[in-house]
């Protein structure tokens, strides 16, 4: 077993890599070896603040180097491709930020290259990772809820901007190349991928995305589709970058079954879950809440850390302790960002054909 975790951090382009890169000082095994940014001052700057005393301007040398085992990729959405086939063939493990790329086209080159290469590519879905969401996961695979016959989620933020992402990162994630558009790709990658997870694939897509709120920008501020699960289940998701809410963003997922039903609040002022059992005998019938213990080994200290940031942690943990313990995949993979970047394309190719129904090849 490996005793310590080599990281190399391309771009602080996507504010997630100051959580990431947080979690990697705070947990035992791991190292930040070596932070490569084309924004010079941005990198160094948080090269400083972690301690890590090499700075490499072209991150085609960082994916070179000998002493890293783990190449993390926070950039720009549309640069994930070349640096991610790079450093897979320069035989690292790779962790993209979601999505994983702009096109369906790209993600299959990241993926073809990881496969090649016979090393791991993690998709940074960090949604996965709430405790809520891993509770969810458990109440499903039960089968308490029987047969899932209809999703329903929503997935919002009131901005970018609003929501206090630096200047520099708004710029990007604003831009229809850079970002690949806008609410649909960046909120409905999370939401997908949630249902993904605890449902099944998405076979069929009908959206619609407009700019609602917001006209300054050139990329959608809104998007809804509904779709089909190859289990033959239903689905809908709706997305925003321009709600009023109480702390600015909004996962609501809920779950409806033959035998019950479960609602996750994962960013609510009180998260939680809520979940009915029709099966379940008096005097505990009905809906119920309840309470979710921490795991054994949850990733302490989390005094230091926002509550709705905390699944950050828990997702870096779960990525070192597989990695240590050489248990594979090391997380979400890269086939799992290609077959959510599938269904983002599909909906955006639905919405440009005013809501006509597209199918989607499965990934």
């Amino acid at each position: 077993m490996p005793k310590e975790l080599r990281v190399g951090m391309i771009s602080w382009a996507h504010v997630h890599a100051e959580f990431r890169a947080k979690a990697l000082k705070e947990l035992p095994g791991t190292k930040i070896v070596a932070i490569s940014d084309d924004n010079e001052q941005r990198g160094r700057s948080a090269a400083q603040r972690f301690g890590v005393s090499e700075f490499i301007a072209d991150w085609r040398d960082l994916v070179r180097r000998d002493d890293i085992d783990v190449v993390m990729v926070h950039s720009e959405n549309s640069r994930h491709v070349d640096q991610v086939v790079a450093a897979a063939e320069a035989g690292k493990h790779v962790f993209c930020e979601k999505p994983v790329a702009t096109s369906v086209a790209d993600a299959e080159k990241m993926v073809k290259a990881v496969e090649e290469a016979d090393v791991e590519g993690t998709a940074a879905f960090v949604s996965r990772f709430s405790k809520e969401a891993s509770r969810a996961k458990a109440v499903v695979d039960s089968g308490l809820l029987g047969t899932v016959i209809h999703t329903r989620s929503f997935i919002g933020l009131s901005g970018i901007r609003e929501i206090g992402c630096p200047p520099d990162m708004a710029g990007w994630m604003e831009d229809p190349v850079l970002g690949g558009r806008g609410a649909w790709i960046d909120e409905g990658s999370h939401g997908i991928d949630l249902v993904r997870w605890l449902v099944g694939d998405i076979v069929r897509v009908a959206a619609m995305t407009a700019n609602r709120a917001k006209p300054q920008l050139k990329v959608d501020d809104i998007g809804t589709a509904i779709f089909t699960y190859a289990n033959g289940a239903l689905g809908e998701i709706s997305t925003a970058w321009s709600m009023a809410v109480e702390i600015g963003m909004r996962n609501l997922l809920e779950i409806y079954g033959t035998n019950g039903t479960l609602i996750v609040r994962a960013t609510d002022q009180f998260p939680r879950l809520e979940v009915f059992d029709k099966n379940s005998k008096p005097p505990l019938g009905g809906w119920s809440i309840p309470h979710i213990e921490p795991d054994s080994t949850e990733p302490h200290d989390y005094s230091s850390w926002p509550p709705h940031v905390h699944h950050y942690k828990r997702e870096v943990a779960s990525y070192v302790n597989r990695y240590l313990n050489d248990l594979r995949p090391f997380g979400p993979t890269l086939r799992d960002g290609l077959a959510c970047i599938a269904v983002i394309e599909a909906g955006y190719r639905s919405a440009a054909q005013a809501g006509t129904a597209c199918e989607i090849v499965p990934a």
